[in-house]
């Protein structure tokens, strides 16, 4: 069941004035570290102030052998570039919510489409100048029959919770806090 996160609103305004507002680069609503709109934005990339934090959402998808499906950033993105990360993720774009912005970061960089119905809120993470909310999908999917986002993404596959957290650990994976991966694992196997 689609559960969203503390303070979004559904609705706030629509994808096509979403897209509009975005057309001449990416504007990110700014939020309280307790994860409330300000009322204020920024163009990606520009510095903010204090205690000011960007919403990131990332959708974790997981096969029925509770695998995760995960994806390789393509080797010419800057940060992070060549490591292995979750399904997919970004930064929300002003007056989207975090669960729309999970699907829509899913349906670009992996082609997989899903419903809102098919995600699940389970936590929010503050992480430097973000706080990382994260979205849980259960689906069947052939990484190889998926459509990547070749600017983003090099490749994608099937990963347990145990080589994910070994990836972490080498350096293979972005840096999360294994914790926090072991949580989703963990909330999917309850389900």
């Amino acid at each position: 069941m689609f559960s969203e996160a503390p303070c979004c609103k559904k609705g706030d305004i629509g994808m096509d004035e979403i897209r509009d507002k975005n057309a001449e680069g990416e504007i990110l609503d700014i939020y309280t570290p307790h994860h409330q709109r300000t009322g204020r934005s920024v163009r990606r990339g520009e510095p903010l102030e204090g205690d000011d934090r960007l919403l990131v959402a990332h959708v974790c998808v997981l096969n029925g052998k509770n695998e995760m499906l995960c994806q390789l950033r393509s080797p010419a993105k800057g940060h992070y570039g060549g490591r292995w990360d979750l399904t997919a993720g970004g930064f929300v774009l002003s007056g989207e919510d975090a669960g729309t912005s999970a699907l829509r970061e899913l349906a670009e960089e992996l082609g997989l489409v899903l419903k809102p119905e098919a995600l699940r809120f389970v936590f929010t993470e503050p992480f430097s100048y973000v706080l990382d909310d994260y979205f849980l999908a259960r689906a069947e999917a052939d990484p190889a029959a998926l459509t990547l986002q070749e600017e983003e993404v090099a490749d994608a596959r099937w990963f347990t919770l145990e080589e994910v957290t070994a990836m972490i650990a080498d350096g293979r994976f972005v840096d999360y806090p294994i914790e926090g991966i072991r949580r989703v694992f963990r909330i999917a196997a309850e389900q």
